[in-house]
């Protein structure tokens, strides 16, 4: 993780354990892993590339955790349905697995059991600054972030109390009035950091 500066974590709260759920019905069958899959894509594709700076967390049922890191991530593309495939074999891998001990499945793509408390410890020694995202928190472009930053969101879903229980004393962001698909906000975080990173301002944006 040393050159990864950006971190998400989907909590997912109906996607599925083990890997027999059907390609053609991911809103429905598979437990709307077509929400998983389309974070996947906001998170790490760009126009002819992938966003090498990224990791993505899927936290799902608070028992099953997928890690995809950028900087080795391959076979990502923008169609939900193949996304879910490599999601599906990171699943597979995980069946048998001990806790504890993350298992490689494609590149770039791990997977073990685990919970949110998980996660928040891996990314808290990584050095990662962490960050709710949610409608009642802190205006984003009004927040100053770390160089290192980490934001925890949900899918379909609100935060349930033991999610918010695992993530007691974070701060919270809002990136506007309403209430955003998860694939929506992480589009958004991304523009305001790269906007940031390119020190462009209202003046000089277009």
């Amino acid at each position: 993780m040393s050159e990864t500066r950006r971190a998400f974590v989907i909590l997912s709260h109906t996607g599925p354990l083990t890997p027999d759920f059907p390609l053609a019905d991911l809103p429905g069958s598979a437990g709307r892993m077509d929400i998983l899959c389309r974070c996947a894509t906001e998170a790490f594709l760009v126009s002819h590339g992938i966003r090498r700076d990224v990791l993505l967390y899927f936290v799902i049922r608070d028992r099953l955790l997928i890690r995809l890191d950028g900087e080795r991530l391959r076979y990502l593309n923008p169609d939900e349905r193949s996304t879910a495939a490599l999601i599906k074999k990171a699943i597979a891998m995980a069946q048998g697995n001990p806790p504890g001990k993350w298992k490689p499945s494609t590149p770039g793509i791990h997977a073990r059991w685990g919970d949110l408390a998980t996660v928040r410890a891996e990314l808290e020694a990584a050095g990662f600054s962490l960050y709710i995202l949610e409608e009642r928190g802190d205006f984003l472009r009004r927040v100053e972030l770390s160089e290192r930053a980490a934001f925890f969101l949900s899918d379909h879903k609100d935060f349930t109390p033991e999610d918010l229980s695992h993530l007691e004393g974070l701060s919270r962001i809002s990136l506007g009035p309403r209430s955003l698909q998860a694939q929506t906000c992480i589009a958004l975080v991304h523009n305001e950091l790269d906007l940031r990173e390119a020190k462009w301002t209202s003046a000089s944006s277009c």
